[in-house]
């Protein structure tokens, strides 16, 4: 091999896609918000053939507190979902993974860091220009861990012209109880960037807490909503989060609203998700749709 050959070889190992076994992760991609005032990075799997011309299911996969869209949980459920697709186990999908930094999926109380209005209005749509994703609401699937659990049930629940099946894995949503009660430093780390800075305890269930809370915007939303979605909630029963997911499990069964809900043994870790993860991706084979 001469010096030439050499060098093009390199170029080409540098520039190109995270090759999988049989689909293709791009990392580290960007789209460029107004909203926010920066870009926003994400990775995107394709499937194996995947051809401009057709569309596939899409799943938005939404990572936890402290993550990123290069996680390894992240990269974990492409490996997963790949190895299915190459097996013949699970339809060919696109798989998008947003960076959600600790916003929680949501709008800050104080309008500074709007990402759930960049989401819907610009991310979802320019996703929609470059990849051929679904046109079928009902094949839009946004499945999340922790924190991402927690935005996966928002967004379902606030924005169902988007997506169809929800996936909640361990969703780290809370009781009022929990957060008036909750030490001020957990506040402060997990929570004062979204609701308020210097509140008192009794002053963090304000408004904002209220309307982005899933566990509450449960409570009020209209039902028929609820009915029109696929539901796969889970949660771990040695968790500060197990309380508030099986209160929404009781709001559902209240509301008549179909759901699959799962208590799986162990803590608030990757090994307690890992448990369910099979069971869920059946769901989400079970309620998908075939492409037209």
């Amino acid at each position: 091999m001469n010096y030439r050959c050499i060098v093009i070889f390199f170029v080409l190992c540098i520039h190109s896609p995270i090759f999988s076994q049989e689909g293709t992760l791009f990392e580290n991609q960007t789209v460029q918000s107004e909203v926010l005032n920066r870009g926003v990075k994400y990775n995107v799997y394709l499937p194996p053939n995947y051809d401009t011309l057709k569309t596939y299911p899409t799943l938005y996969f939404l990572h936890g507190f402290g993550g990123n869209n290069n996680s390894d949980h992240s990269k974990g459920i492409s490996r997963k979902i790949d190895s299915l697709i190459g097996k013949g186990h699970f339809p060919e999908t696109i798989i998008i993974f947003p960076n959600g930094g600790k916003s929680w999926y949501m709008d800050d109380y104080a309008g500074k860091e709007k990402y759930a209005t960049m989401f819907i209005s610009e991310f979802i749509p320019e996703m929609k220009k470059r990849y051929a994703v679904t046109k079928s609401v009902q094949n839009t699937i946004v499945m999340g861990m922790s924190m991402g659990g927690f935005g996966a049930l928002r967004f379902t629940m606030l924005n169902p012209e988007e997506f169809g099946i929800c996936v909640s894995f361990m969703g780290a949503i809370s009781t009022k109880k929990q957060m008036v009660e909750d030490l001020e430093q957990y506040y402060q780390r997990f929570h004062a960037h979204l609701y308020g800075e210097n509140l008192r305890p009794t002053e963090r269930t304000n408004e904002v807490y209220m309307n982005n809370n899933p566990r509450y915007i449960a409570e009020k939303i209209d039902a028929e909503i609820l009915k029109r979605k696929k539901w796969y909630i889970q949660t771990c029963d040695n968790d500060f989060h197990s309380l508030p997911n099986a209160e929404l499990h009781v709001v559902f069964h209240k509301k008549k609203v179909e759901h699959e809900f799962r208590v799986t043994d162990g803590a608030h870790n990757k090994t307690c998700v890992a448990n369910s993860m099979s069971d869920a991706l059946d769901f989400v084979k079970s309620n998908l749709k075939d492409e037209e």
